[in-house]
């Protein structure tokens, strides 16, 4: 007989990377003079997808697609406002 050995999954840290990117964004939007770090935290906080890195796009409830779209917006936003601040 064989040795079956179990197959295991590597840990998926994307929720927690996302959190923290999230929740360093908000921190830095109430405590920082400079808008920048803001804007760089939410933008990179959306490359750690929260939700099954697996399931294809098509396929993903709209909710999911929702969060993930306001959150783009908001990254944009922030963006826009660094950018148009700098202009004034």
């Amino acid at each position: 007989m064989e040795d079956s050995k179990k197959v295991t999954q590597p840990k998926n840290y994307n929720k927690a990377a996302y959190a923290i990117f999230v929740i360093a964004a908000i921190v830095f939007l109430f405590t920082d003079k400079d808008t920048s770090n803001t804007a760089i935290f939410l933008g990179v906080a959306i490359i750690f997808d929260p939700f099954d890195v697996n399931q294809k796009w098509a396929e993903r409830p709209y909710w999911q697609k929702a969060w993930l779209i306001i959150h783009l917006g908001a990254a944009a936003a922030a963006f826009g406002y660094l950018i148009g601040k700098d202009l004034l």
